[in-house]
């Protein structure tokens, strides 16, 4: 029916745009149903989301890079999908690998995803986790905000390697602080702690070097330009960027010491005014853990990192939206916020 598809289109939208929070302009490309008679119109469009009843466009695969078929479940690539400028063998490759993984993955809503015939070896580590992790949380039930919350993330990551490819392939970006993309860390600020180390980040380039360069010149990448500027210029943190922080928090397993400690310090010297913190509190959604990667630091064994801890805490329950985002975390993270602010009195 002509309303399923439409909501199957709505949502690609948001799954493509993360969740709706980083990447924009999808909406002016999408097409919730519509037939042959407006085929112009959609093939005038450089790419395009839409949805349709009428089996004559599975017959046509030059209209399309990817079909997906809501009765069968099945995802077919076009064999006239061309590859990027540039992309070579490897990039052949790796459209190749694709549509084998593809061949056995069904979208149908009655199979799990961990019980499908596809070769999960085939595909990349980081991308079979992402919709094993998908598909178990739709399973367990999660909400909207769960599930939008994880593809927000996955987009996130994904726009975390766009700057960093235009860095070491063309020296500079525009999306991004040359020295927070410096490859090897030089020394301990507020840009230069990268999460990963080199190896695992070249291996993540080199998989999504073909997805990157497909990117980069497109309206979305355009509009995530604007939207960089905008944000720079309108920032009332200056001098560190946050969401690069909160991600390091939330997801590195290789920071020594003298690195956490900096990010906090940096933190705690940044985050002054009520503005400031509100800012802060925009790059922890309740969503995706609220205060949790921060109250990490009041377990550290760093009696300067639980101190800068305790102050940033304090400076955010001074803040109306913050004291919410304190009262809403875990008794044992309240209790050692009580505890620390006694032990180190600032």
């Amino acid at each position: 029916p002509a309303g399923e598809v439409s909501n199957y289109v709505l949502a690609a939208v948001a799954l493509g745009s993360g969740g709706g929070g980083v990447l924009r302009g999808f909406a002016n490309r999408a097409f919730p149903y519509t037939n042959l008679t407006n085929l112009d119109t959609l093939l005038s469009f450089p790419g395009y989301i839409a949805g349709v009843t009428n089996p004559a466009f599975e017959e046509h695969p030059e209209w399309w890079d990817l079909l997906c078929n809501i009765n069968t479940g099945k995802v077919t690539v076009s064999p006239a999908l061309a590859m990027p400028p540039g992309a070579g063998g490897q990039g052949k490759a790796q459209t190749d690998s694709l549509r084998r993984s593809l061949d056995s993955v069904s979208l149908s809503r009655n199979r799990s995803f961990s019980s499908r015939e596809g070769k999960p070896d085939k595909w990349n580590n980081s991308d079979t986790e992402f919709v094993q992790d998908l598909m178990l949380a739709i399973e367990r039930h999660y909400g909207e905000v769960a599930i939008r919350a994880k593809v927000e993330n996955y987009v996130r990551h994904f726009m975390s390697l766009v700057p960093l490819y235009e860095y070491e392939r063309n020296g500079s970006s525009q999306l991004g602080d040359p020295a927070h993309l410096a490859s090897e860390k030089t020394e301990v600020d507020g840009y230069a702690i990268s999460p990963g180390d080199k190896e695992t980040r070249d291996h993540e380039l080199a998989f999504y070097q073909n997805r990157i360069e497909g990117f980069i010149g497109t309206q979305a990448y355009y509009n995530s330009l604007a939207d960089h500027q905008s944000m720079q210029s309108s920032s009332v943190i200056r001098g560190i960027d946050i969401a690069h922080m909160v991600h390091c928090l939330r997801n590195s397993t290789n920071l020594d010491v003298n690195e956490v400690e900096a990010i906090y310090k940096r933190l705690d010297e940044q985050v002054v005014t009520d503005e400031q913190v509100t800012e802060l509190l925009a790059s922890l959604p309740q969503s995706q853990g609220g205060l949790q990667p921060l109250a990490y630091g009041f377990y550290h064994p760093s009696p300067a990192i639980r101190l800068y801890t305790v102050r940033l805490f304090q400076k955010i329950e001074g803040n109306q939206a913050g004291s919410r985002y304190v009262r809403s975390t875990n008794f044992f993270h309240q209790c050692a916020f009580s505890n620390l602010r006694y032990a180190f009195p600032c």
